[in-house]
């Protein structure tokens, strides 16, 4: 978004209105929508399975509620970018590019939460495993099983 501050709010208009406005459409709600229900079937995957370290699930509870959080932010976001397809005054498209700036920033911050969120499972997942795998050594003896 800074580069198109320097470039103004027509240039952004109009190359939202190629790309948001067209693929976007259907790219990026496909996007939003399947990350979240990824993190979402991760966590209920694992609560199922039970052999998940408890710290796992602090991890993927917050990433399920970042991703959450990043679906209704964005639905502002996108309401800002369709509203756009028919403007043409200079002061109005200047609004609309400057809410879609803060609104737009609210669902990304969300999103690389949610994202280092599920690093921080995988962490947890990885050094359970690691640890499990260094006990079943140790019980064989030193070799693995």
């Amino acid at each position: 978004m800074p580069a198109w501050q320097e470039v103004g709010a027509t240039a952004w208009t109009e190359f939202s209105r190629h790309a948001d406005l067209a693929n976007g459409l259907i790219l990026y709600p496909l996007e939003a929508f399947g990350g979240a229900l990824f993190s979402l079937l991760a966590t209920v995957r694992l609560h199922c399975d039970g052999a998940a370290p408890r710290a796992t699930f602090v991890f993927l509870y917050a990433a399920v509620l970042l991703a959450a959080g990043g679906l209704i932010f964005t639905l502002k976001a996108a309401l800002i970018m369709l509203g756009i397809r028919d403007l043409s005054d200079p002061a109005a498209l200047q609004n609309a590019f400057e809410a879609f700036w803060y609104w737009g920033n609210l669902p990304a911050g969300c999103q690389v939460l949610s994202f280092f969120a599920q690093l921080g499972a995988l962490a947890v997942l990885l050094r359970g495993a690691n640890a499990a795998s260094l006990r079943a050594e140790d019980a064989g003896h030193g070799f693995p099983s």
